[in-house]
């Protein structure tokens, strides 16, 4: 039986951006209803380029220099948290966002470049447009019509904390193991920003 893994592209954000992250999550906790969202924990919390899924275990090679060749188009990319959102919207939340701004015209290319060079190795290609984001919960369904009240008056009056801009200048290929108590991420290898 062959290996799989299941593989996704990201940029690992550093740990006062994890620790910002954990404080708007609880935040968010408190004014949503009870069970209805499954937070991510905050060190799983990545601003992820390209999701492969199931992928060959010999494959990691061909990624790597996927990877390696699409990190040579950017140099390292500064953000700051903004704001708090959900797809595919507040009124039907399904996925419960923070973003990022500052850098972000660069972040498109760097992701499109990664998307270029996926595909030409022989990997899918995505089918929604690359929308940068910081995964913070997964809603549950059904919700209730109330409980659909209550967590977008949440969203609506969420603010992201202030923080220090931050940087960004590796691109990883990680890991992600699921577990009943939620995915466990291991970075693979990790390639350097460097134009």
């Amino acid at each position: 039986m062959t290996k799989t893994l299941r593989l996704f592209a990201a940029l690992e954000l550093p740990a006062p951006v994890l620790e910002q992250l954990a404080a708007l999550a609880e935040a968010l906790r408190a004014g949503a209803p009870k069970d209805a969202v499954r937070w991510v924990r905050p060190e799983g919390v990545h601003l992820t380029l390209k999701f492969y899924g199931e992928v060959e275990a010999k494959r990691v090679k061909d990624l790597q220099a996927v990877l390696t060749e699409a990190a040579m188009t950017a140099g390292p990319l500064t953000f700051v948290l903004a704001g708090v959102g959900a797809f595919p919207n507040l009124t039907r939340p399904r996925v419960i966002w923070a973003g990022v701004a500052g850098d972000v015209a660069a972040l498109k290319r760097l992701q499109a470049a990664v998307e270029a060079a996926s595909v030409r190795c022989g990997f899918a290609p995505e089918d929604k447009p690359f929308n940068p984001h910081l995964t913070l919960g997964r809603v549950n369904q059904p919700l209730r019509p109330q409980e659909h009240g209550r967590l977008a008056r949440a969203l609506e009056q969420a603010q992201t904390p202030p923080g220090a801009p931050f940087t960004l200048d590796a691109l990883s290929l990680m890991r992600s193991e699921l577990h009943r108590g939620g995915a466990l991420y291991t970075r693979l290898f990790s390639v350097p920003l460097a134009i």
